[in-house]
């Protein structure tokens, strides 16, 4: 596997998937009672803007920086902007981004379990050594390099169900693979079947040629429902050799999560193409 995400930390496909999971996350924390949190594909938790490999494209500038810099209106959006401005440890301009487990880290609490996997040895190690700092270390957090089970989607079975009985699950895998949209789809569903009231976040990327049609088909056809399909896209549909756009499928999504998705991209695709190249929709792919 060559895929580093520092090459892309920050960039608009991460503001739309961070927004999103930390959206479902404050929902799920409106209880009380713990819950539990599982990244398949963590990554290292926080990149260096300042690095070569983040310079090197200089995606954040055209994401997080016109967010991290934006006076804003929505509630979700000024959520985000606050963990992202905490993650810069006092300094009061953007040099770094938080991946899923810092964010996760930030937001929950000392009662709520999560486990992060990350099958990059090098990666992994980044991971543990972050959350071992004082700031971000919490008795309640596994790191786990996938050995036992050779890949991110192997801890689906190693995890679920959990003992807490409600939480979710982040599923963002780098697709390097031709066929990762068939791992996806059949990952959810087998997931889904271990652990039917879990909460489930797939991320996926948009590109010409409609290469995301058969996934949905698929999970027409799986038998699934509740699916809500949130996607958020910077160019047109038809642009070639690039990302136009990212989705998130979100299975079991919290109640009107919908709403309040629509009402932050709408202010978020200002600021992510100011050109009025993009688009969004929050639709269900299938309702209940």
């Amino acid at each position: 596997m060559n895929y580093r995400h520092a090459f892309h930390a920050g960039n608009f496909a991460d503001v739309h998937k961070h927004l999103t999971l930390l959206a479902v996350l404050d929902y799920l924390l409106q209880k009380p009672k713990p819950m539990f949190f599982l990244d398949t594909h963590a990554g290292r938790g926080e990149y260096d803007l300042r690095s070569a490999d983040a310079e090197r494209g200089n995606e954040w500038r055209n994401g997080v920086a016109r967010v991290f810099a934006a006076e804003l209106t929505s509630p979700l959006l000024k959520r985000y902007q606050e963990v992202i401005r905490k993650a810069q440890h006092g300094a009061g301009a953007l040099h770094t981004y938080p991946g899923s487990p810092l964010i996760a880290t930030h937001v929950l609490r000392d009662v709520d379990r999560r486990v992060f996997v990350e099958k990059q040895a090098e990666e992994c190690l980044a991971l543990r050594k972050l959350l071992r700092q004082p700031q971000h270390h919490l008795g309640n957090s596994t790191v786990d390099d996938g050995d036992a089970y050779g890949h991110g989607y192997g801890a689906l079975h190693a995890y679920l169900p959990p003992k807490e009985k409600r939480g979710m699950v982040l599923i963002d895998p780098p697709f390097e693979d031709a066929d990762e949209f068939k791992h996806l789809e059949q990952a959810l569903v087998q997931a889904a079947q271990r652990w039917p009231t879990g909460v489930f976040c797939l991320w996926y990327p948009l590109k010409t040629g409609g290469l995301v049609n058969p996934f949905y088909a698929a999970l027409k056809r799986s038998g699934l429902r509740k699916l809500l399909r949130a996607e958020l896209s910077v160019l047109p549909p038809d642009t070639p050799l690039t990302l136009n756009g990212s989705g998130m499928l979100i299975l079991n999504p919290p109640w009107q999560l919908d709403s309040a998705l629509r009402a932050a991209y709408s202010e978020l695709l200002t600021l992510l193409a100011p050109e009025g190249q993009g688009s969004s929709r929050v639709d269900w792919l299938v309702a209940e």
